[in-house]
């Protein structure tokens, strides 16, 4: 009898175990309103220096990369990308993209954490996003979309969609928006 109630014992613990263990895939946190969001003393002081390195150089490259590494919001994370426009374009100090390709990855990869619906709806439609990121990317303004019931805010993220290159997305947030633009 001893024997058996071990046995029980040892297979409910087991189970215990096994199910406190078991990881439930919670939904994203919201963001930080952009309204609460703040660009940091040393982002601030990176964005001078890039400004005020020779244009092109390793040097602005590499700063540039260092401010998307420290961004921390959605505000931080676009002034970095306004820091980037027009850098890349002509830098022949790297491999080709090399530190683009960084830069873009980073944000894009922190934009999809940290930044509100409005910036990246923003950041989809005004810069590039790659291929492995696109549908991840159109699938996080869906998340935070289904906060909303205006139809233009669908119509936008219906835009985004569109830049992202997801179609199927984009035919459900028109979908959404004119269902909504109907009520």
């Amino acid at each position: 009898m001893r024997q058996c109630f071990r046995d029980a014992l040892a297979v409910v613990t087991a189970a215990w175990f096994l199910a406190a263990c078991q990881t439930v895939s919670h939904p994203a946190a919201a963001p930080t309103p952009e309204s609460e969001q703040i660009v940091s003393g040393g982002l601030k002081e990176l964005y001078m220096r890039v400004s005020t390195a020779p244009p092109h150089s390793p040097q602005q490259l590499e700063l540039i990369l260092n401010m998307a590494r420290e961004a921390a919001n959605g505000k931080e994370l676009l002034l970095v990308m306004r820091a980037a426009e027009g850098v890349f374009a002509s830098a022949a100090a790297s491999p080709p993209g090399a530190v683009e390709n960084q830069v873009h990855s980073t944000v894009t990869a922190k934009m999809m954490q940290f930044a509100t619906l409005e910036q990246l709806i923003d950041y989809a439609v005004e810069y590039p996003v790659d291929a492995e990121h696109a549908r991840r990317f159109a699938e996080r303004l869906f998340e935070l979309g289904n906060a909303t019931s205006d139809a233009r805010v669908w119509y936008r993220i219906k835009a985004a969609a569109y830049h992202l290159g997801v179609n199927d997305l984009e035919r459900q947030a028109q979908a959404r928006a004119d269902d909504l633009a109907s009520r």
